[in-house]
Formats: C-alpha cells, sequence, structure tokens
C-alpha cells in the first residue's frame, strides 16, 4: 500500500504493517519497498519480541520511512 503520510515528494514509500501479541509479548513489523529517481530499495523494520506497551506497527513504519529518506537523501 502507498505510504501517503511522509514528507518527502520525490520518495514513493509502498509498504504493509503487522502486528501481533501473545503472552504479553508483542512483535511488529513494516515491510515495503521505496522508490525514488536514483533506484528502488527494499526493507523492513522488524520490532519484536518485548513486553513494551509502546511498541506497535506504526512505530515500526515511522523508522523506516525515517531509514528510507535517509538513505535517499545523502
Amino acid at each position: 500500500m502507498f505510504v501517503a503520510e511522509q514528507n518527502y515528494p520525490d520518495i514513493s514509500i509502498y509498504g504493509k504493517t503487522g502486528m501481533g501479541r501473545s503472552n504479553g509479548i508483542i512483535d511488529a513489523w513494516f515491510t515495503g519497498f521505496a522508490e525514488h529517481m536514483e533506484g528502488r530499495v527494499y526493507f523492513c523494520v522488524y520490532l519484536g519480541k518485548t513486553d513494551d506497551e509502546r511498541i506497535s506497527s506504526t512505530v515500526a513504519k515511522e523508522i523506516a520511512i525515517r531509514i528510507v529518506s535517509d538513505y535517499f537523501k545523502n
């Protein structure tokens, strides 16, 4: 799915979030790819096996967007 809520119009980011919880342990991820005039990169941010309630697939997505944006900006 296209990620519209990011601040870099020259980068198109597509991905899928996911999250699971079992016995108080959380797994969360965001995986996909990003396109820029310099090329395409694939990524997966996995935040898992934790009991930290602040961890979510939204957090994984935010981290991925920052990483991809930094990658193409350098």
